[in-house]
């Protein structure tokens, strides 16, 4: 954490001495003026009236202003409230080919890609093979049709430009799948030290740490040495470890938070949730077991989202000897009743059939109960013979109010979205807004200042970004929203419709969301300044 205190005061200090030399000469006309509003300025504390300057993507300014001042763009917020700009700490999608307006719409200015163990590359692009790799590497300006390295996915995405800052993270299953590894549970000789030769120059191109993805192939075959070796290189590096855990189920999830925990690097809980968890002591009990580590001296921190559905697909149903698709037609050709049987079971213990909803395709806006009825047979069948494998796109509504309310108002537990610019789930376009409607008002809610610090400053902080906070030398990422016209829009079946309440929206300096419209491309390719590797954590 020292590390991120003196870039944030190294900046304070050149922006503070550039300012002083404006002055001093006499150039006082700044880029925007934000006059008049109520400032909720990301650490937490109470709001209070102030003016923000900015000159070019610095805010050089948080407090009263001389009338006289100058700027070439003025926005009076009068009876409105400035906050920083959102960081959404896990998002997916691929900016090089997507249009993250979405995300823009509700706040956001920044988001994390790479997340469940694939590099962001990976979301849009193949994965390369190791030889095409390291022919890359060795000539990273040579041509290619598609970026084969996460350093060329960054160039690309720079030239191309984006509504949002984007920060990567490099991703567990895409290491394994260069490497050549696949689903092997333990990496043959060599393969590890190629995954972790692709890790650090992920890690070098700018890379804020590593993902994993451990319900899903091939992360869910690695073993605990695996990715404590891997993680503890991100440790080394000062980068942060996220994890979409090997489990989320109610009786499962102690031991997978214990598996981050082994990790010696700031590890970081994806999506914080329990599957079919009904009671709050439910998740102060995860809380606690988060908070003893922390006690304990590691740095622990996660994000929640505001749905109480997963966008996700049929394969969670699916036994281990069926995930493939491949051994699923397998199962169904040769081993059906017992397939059948795991079907049932699983579905009753993630809150029954009623709690899938198809949200695309014939099927649309029907619960899976609903199907079964309709067609007069077991929801199972349903599943194997109208479904196929994965099925179309689906919610899982797997968790409860009382305890996801629990971690979205806990500490040290930032805001996502989870959401992606083509996905089925209104959180792609709402997650945000969810939160500020639903969770902020007298307690047990939260303070708006208390929900802005989640989505900002606390976030800009597990990142080591200086973005997050309205103060002199940080990136001004600036939303300027007014409250009582704050409204969610988006349903399962209009997933885009966007929020309102939302006036104006500043990416790095810039007006980038005004009048309910987005104004170009302002965001950038955040890169996480390189650090050696040390001999200790």
């Amino acid at each position: 954490m020292r590390t991120r205190f003196r870039m944030s005061f190294t900046a304070v200090a050149v922006v503070t001495a550039l300012l002083a030399r404006a002055e001093a000469a006499g150039d006082t006309t700044y880029d925007l003026w934000i006059r008049n509003g109520t400032v909720i300025d990301g650490t937490g504390r109470d709001r209070f009236q102030a003016d923000v300057l900015v000159s070019g993507d610095n805010i050089v300014h948080v407090g009263a202003v001389d009338p006289a001042v100058k700027a070439r763009k003025t926005i009076d917020a009068r009876g409105k409230v400035v906050t920083p700009g959102f960081i959404d700490l896990h998002s997916h999608g691929d900016p090089t080919k997507e249009s993250f307006i979405n995300f823009l719409a509700q706040g956001i200015t920044t988001v994390v890609l790479g997340q469940d163990g694939d590099t962001a590359r990976a979301e849009g692009y193949p994965e390369p093979s190791l030889a095409a790799w390291r022919a890359a590497i060795a000539n990273p300006a040579a041509a290619t049709k598609e970026p084969v390295t996460l350093a060329q996915w960054m160039r690309l995405l720079d030239a191309r430009g984006s509504e949002v800052n984007v920060a990567t993270l490099s991703g567990h299953a895409s290491l394994r799948t260069i490497a050549g590894v696949g689903n092997a549970p333990v990496p043959a000789t060599g393969q590890m030290a190629t995954m972790k030769e692709i890790l650090s120059s992920d890690l070098d191109a700018g890379a804020f740490g590593l993902s994993f993805g451990l319900e899903y192939a091939p992360g869910r075959y690695s073993m605990a040495a695996e990715q404590k070796e891997l993680g503890d290189l991100v440790g080394r590096r000062g980068g942060v470890v996220m994890s979409h855990m090997r489990s989320e189920d109610f009786d499962k999830i102690d031991a997978a938070v214990e598996e981050l925990l082994q990790i010696d690097a700031h590890v970081h809980v994806s999506h914080l949730k329990i599957v079919a968890g009904r009671r709050a002591d439910e998740a102060n009990a995860v809380l606690e077991q988060l908070a003893r580590a922390r006690a304990a001296g590691k740095t622990v921190t996660a994000d929640v989202y505001a749905y109480m559905a997963s966008a996700s697909d049929l394969r969670f149903l699916y036994p281990e000897w069926a995930r493939s698709e491949q051994d699923y037609a397998e199962a169904v050709k040769h081993r059906r009743p017992e397939l059948e049987a795991h079907l049932r079971k699983r579905v009753e213990e993630r809150n029954g059939p009623e709690a899938i909803l198809i949200v695309g395709g014939k099927y649309a806006d029907q619960r899976l109960s609903q199907i079964a009825a309709t067609l007069g047979k077991p929801y199972e069948k349903v599943i194997i013979d109208e479904l196929g494998y994965g099925g179309p796109p689906q919610a899982h509504f797997l968790m409860s109010e009382a305890v996801q309310s629990v971690f979205i108002r806990a500490d040290q537990v930032g805001i996502s979205t989870d959401g992606g610019p083509s996905m089925h789930h209104p959180r792609s376009a709402d997650s945000f807004i969810k939160v500020l409607e639903q969770h902020v008002g007298a307690p047990p809610k939260m303070s708006l200042e208390r929900a802005i610090h989640k989505m900002s400053g606390l976030s800009a902080g597990i990142l080591g970004i200086d973005r997050g906070v309205l103060a002199p030398g940080r990136k001004a990422d600036i939303v300027v929203l007014s409250p009582d016209r704050l409204r969610s829009h988006a349903t399962w079946t209009q997933t885009t419709l966007r929020p309102t309440g939302l006036d104006v929206i500043v990416v790095n300096g810039d007006v980038a969301f005004e009048n309910g419209r987005p104004v170009g491309l302002h965001g950038k390719v955040l890169k996480r300044a390189p650090a050696p590797d040390s001999p200790s954590f």
